[in-house]
């Protein structure tokens, strides 16, 4: 990945859980008032109790009311998040634990010598106690959830899953009004309920992990997919359970059809929707990997192949030469003066006039040719299917072209460039000694004045290189003489 794309990357997901983390401070600070009201509903209730005012313990008069225990229970728990936590918060908790576990016992076990429940519903005054109004199952487990969050270490996964069992234990309630049961069928009252809700919401910054939050409110597609999923599952659910409440006795027959279908509709829905943005996530996947697959290969500042673009090419193109007997060139550029160019008028022109190059060399070549920054301003063009001949006349041509159509920054000159050909020999399997007669052939066209294309020279024949040897010997035996 290019350096840029990975500090943008990184900055985004950056920004993302700063914003994660900012959400949960500003959830976290309402904690406090979250408890108090929490607290004042607890205190009303009690007082309900007390002047026999029972629309605060028992608003709905159909439904279930809050018992003095769970109004108890709850107070100590909203005192327990008011505080600054620590070893107070966690009495407390542990307190409303301990009590929770004998209601608990009394549930189960009707005859227990400590009917806790009882003996708490006995301190009301009012005498007209509604008999629903006791501490139920639901409300036991979603207080002594909220407990257990507040025993837990802070960003604690079991801490996350106890809040959730008390806010899924609050739904139970919510879905049986929304279906317009009857007021009881959740279980709960409505106070005991709030009150519940308002408990959850105070703690649940105590273990909100910024990841998991960032991930469900980031743009990603894994993002956007998690919530189109929670929004079809949880819809999904409602109007199936929405549905089948509508049937009377008898008519499941006649109505499962049309269930069962909304509901395989839903399922496919949800489906189509996950495909279609999985493929539009495997789309965009392929896309950058492509692009960087070409920035892997691809000089940044020319936009022509580099390097290991060259080694990939030229293993290709010497396998093909060497099986078809096609012949194989290589021509080395390198911009006289260049070094000037940046002394007089500064690096960003140097980098220009490099561009103007980059985009200038491609005209002259056939898609079976390469063209390469080599290093510097130096610039290497492969040519497939190419002779020596043929690569000193392309060369001829590119080097007037660079005399026509580039120039100094000022105007003052003309830009030139010495020039190197060379051919792959036979028997060679690298282009490597081609490239290395190519860039001597460059040295001696610099020698010789620049602006100029020389060859490679050609190899000695054996009778060439034996003269030439004996005469070195001749020459040497001499000075020794």
């Amino acid at each position: 990945m290019p350096l840029d794309s990975a500090r943008q990357f990184s900055a985004r997901n950056f920004g993302e859980v700063r914003d994660a983390i900012r959400i949960i401070r500003w959830i976290d600070g309402f904690r406090n008032w979250l408890s108090l009201t929490a607290g004042t509903l607890c205190v009303l209730a009690v007082a309900g109790y007390v002047f026999d005012l029972r629309a605060l313990y028992l608003p709905v008069a159909e439904g279930g009311g809050t018992h003095p225990l769970t109004a108890l229970a709850a107070l100590a728990l909203a005192l327990a998040r008011m505080g600054r936590g620590g070893m107070a918060e966690r009495t407390l908790a542990g307190s409303v634990l301990f009590l929770l576990a004998l209601r608990g016992v009394e549930l189960f076990w009707p005859a227990t010598p400590l009917p806790i429940g009882q003996w708490l519903g006995a301190l009301a005054l009012s005498p007209t106690t509604h008999p629903d109004t006791m501490t139920g199952l639901n409300s036991l487990i979603a207080l002594a959830a909220i407990a257990a969050a507040l025993l837990v270490e802070r960003r604690s996964v079991l801490g996350m899953a106890a809040l959730a069992a008390a806010a899924g234990v609050c739904s139970v309630v919510i879905v049986a009004y929304s279906y317009a049961l009857q007021p009881n069928a959740g279980g709960m009252s409505p106070v005991t309920t709030l009150i519940t809700l308002l408990l959850v919401l105070a703690t649940v910054g105590r273990h909100m992990n910024p990841l998991a939050l960032r991930l469900l409110m980031a743009e990603s597609s894994v993002s956007r997919m998690l919530r189109r999923q929670l929004g079809l599952a949880l819809g999904g659910f409602w109007i199936g359970g929405l549905l089948l409440l509508q049937l009377q006795p008898g008519q499941w027959t006649t109505v499962a059809p049309l269930f069962t279908t909304v509901m395989l509709v839903l399922a496919v829905a949800g489906l189509m929707s996950t495909v279609a943005m999985l493929a539009g996530t495997e789309n965009a996947r392929q896309l950058q990997q492509a692009a960087l697959e070409r920035l892997s290969v691809t000089d940044a500042l020319t936009g022509l192949a580099n390097r290991r673009a060259c080694d990939v090419f030229a293993k290709r193109v010497v396998a093909a030469a060497e099986r078809e007997g096609t012949g194989l060139a290589v021509v080395l550029i390198d911009i006289d003066k260049f070094k000037t160019v940046n002394d007089r008028f500064g690096h960003a022109a140097g980098d220009r006039l490099l561009s103007e190059v980059g985009h200038l060399l491609p005209r002259w070549l056939r898609r079976s040719d390469l063209a390469a920054r080599w290093g510097g301003e130096e610039f290497l063009l492969i040519l497939g299917s190419t002779r020596l001949t043929g690569a000193i006349a392309l060369a001829e041509r590119v080097r007037g072209c660079f005399e026509e159509r580039l120039s100094l920054p000022d105007g003052s000159a003309p830009v030139t460039a010495s020039i190197g050909c060379a051919e792959l020999l036979p028997g060679e399997t690298s282009i490597d000694a081609a490239i290395s007669r190519a860039d001597a052939a460059l040295y001696r066209a610099k020698a010789a004045g620049r602006n100029r294309v020389e060859p490679c020279l050609p190899a000695p024949s054996p009778a060439q290189a034996a003269t030439c040897k004996a005469g070195k010997a001749r020459r040497a035996a001499d000075v020794e003489g």
